[in-house]
């Protein structure tokens, strides 16, 4: 067999072994990236496609596949980002995503990438890609142990243990069943011009404390002990309708920034 199509093999079966086809990392991303691809100018999108060398969609998942091979392993903190005891985001650590969202964005913006190398831009949207996905997704604030003792929470299903932070992450009950990403962009609410600039305001910060404002209501929709095999229509459609506007916002910003960065 042919080295490198050996090596993309590897890769292929290492990342269906650490990740489900349903977890936020491989789904939820997808989903994400179609629909900022749909969202971003078309100069934009060729201008992504060209230095990717693929489509935005395609890269969605390359952080959580390359996370733990040299010399991407110091990203492996990246996906998500420290909230302190009073529930705010903790900024200027260097190990959480939330800070180098907005480091590789004022890098690469006001025409900045473009004394880049192609490599470096290539992997810095690689990272801006996975990194906004992942900074929506409720369980990926990191949450002091001590003041919220909720992250250290066990759910059930069918009286097995489920991890909170693995129900959250992406498991089936998270997403809506029998949908591809394509019908999750065609069935989410699109905004105005207005609405969206609206919706892109702020920067990995003040994104991911609103993320960390909507794991709360994460807690009170699953409290510890539920079984998430006997939830309710209503209480489904609660947990389905955070996940929707999570991808909606992630979507909106992902497309935004990338418009931004590339719109001399």
């Amino acid at each position: 067999m042919n080295k490198k199509l050996f090596k993309l093999l590897l890769l292929f079966v290492a990342t269906i072994a650490t990740q489900s086809v349903w977890a936020w990392g491989g789904f939820g991303h997808s989903a994400i990236a179609y629909a900022a691809e749909q969202l971003v100018e078309p100069e934009v999108r060729q201008k992504c496609r060209q230095y990717l060398g693929t489509t935005i969609t395609y890269q969605a998942s390359w952080m959580d596949a390359y996370r733990s091979i040299k010399p991407y392993t110091a990203c492996d903190e990246w996906h998500s980002t420290n909230i302190d005891a009073k529930g705010k985001v903790m900024k200027g650590l260097t190990t959480t995503g939330a800070f180098h969202i907005v480091r590789i964005f004022d890098e690469m913006k006001d025409g900045k990438y473009k004394q880049m190398s192609d490599s470096l831009v290539k992997i810095n949207l690689q990272y801006l890609i996975h990194m906004i996905g992942d900074h929506h997704c409720p369980v990926h604030v990191r949450w002091n142990k001590e003041s919220h003792p909720q992250y250290l929470y066990s759910l059930k299903r069918r009286g097995k243990k489920q991890g909170y932070h693995g129900f959250w992450d992406g498991s089936p009950g998270t997403w809506r069943k029998g949908w591809t990403a394509d019908r999750y962009y065609a069935q989410m609410p699109k905004l105005s011009p207005k609405q969206a600039k609206k919706a892109q305001k702020g920067d990995g910060y003040t994104w991911t404390q609103e993320t960390a404002n909507v794991a709360r209501k994460c807690f009170n929709l699953t409290p510890e002990g539920t079984d998430v095999a006997k939830l309710s229509k209503e209480e489904r459609t609660a947990i389905h309708n955070v996940v929707d506007r999570q991808v909606m916002l992630a979507a909106y910003r992902l497309a935004g920034v990338l418009n931004e960065i590339f719109k001399e």
